[in-house]
């Protein structure tokens, strides 16, 4: 019977650290980026995609480059995302022939590896990500270095995120489905008899 009475114990703890979870309480969706990325950065993302593709088309179809820079701080004041532009070197471009004087150094690190891929962040109250802009063959009309360079420079972008109610309701599904499963097996092993089927074993 010990050992019954330890399995339901340690089931009814799970039950409940599971039950509670569905919860607003920590940890919250930044606290465990690391390990968990919840769907809402994934929809934050999606839409840094979308902005970075139209700055480019912009700046590829309009007779004025400018008009993308404007675009971006007209778009990033509507979203509330600070969005900067930089080149292949790390150095910020305020504007069309309007370069910083310092590199960034953690964009330096993203274009200095041999496959630069999209690096995000989730800090306490802020969302960043640094976008690397690739080279395509259409850029080659332009930009004599798209046939030395794969990568063109990076794009990033910050924006102040609340993940509480996206979170919440992968909260709910995740440790609700949890919960029922511990309150099954903490009802089977309440059923569960070892002393009479031990007892029925000398019987026979």
């Amino acid at each position: 019977m010990k050992i019954k009475y330890a399995f339901m114990a340690v089931l009814g703890l799970l039950l409940v650290l599971s039950g509670l979870q569905t919860l607003s309480i920590p940890p919250y969706a930044g606290d465990i980026y690391g390990i968990y990325r919840s769907g809402y950065f994934v929809e934050i993302e999606r839409g840094f995609g979308v902005m970075r593709d139209a700055f480019l088309g912009i700046k590829m179809m309009s007779k004025d480059p400018s008009y993308a820079w404007i675009f971006l701080q007209d778009m990033g004041d509507r979203q509330g995302t600070g969005v900067r532009v930089y080149n292949a070197s790390g150095y910020q471009v305020g504007a069309p022939g309007r370069t910083d004087s310092l590199q960034d150094a953690r964009v330096v690190r993203l274009l200095s590896g041999s496959d630069p891929s999209m690096l995000c962040e989730a800090g306490q109250r802020t969302y960043s990500c640094l976008v690397p802009v690739r080279f395509e063959e259409k850029c080659r009309f332009c930009h004599e270095a798209a046939r030395k360079k794969p990568v063109a420079g990076a794009l990033s972008f910050e924006r102040k995120f609340d993940a509480s109610v996206y979170y919440r309701a992968e909260r709910i599904i995740i440790f609700g489905v949890l919960s029922a499963l511990f309150a099954v097996l903490l009802f089977l092993v309440w059923r569960w008899e070892p002393g009479r089927a031990v007892k029925e074993l000398f019987d026979k």
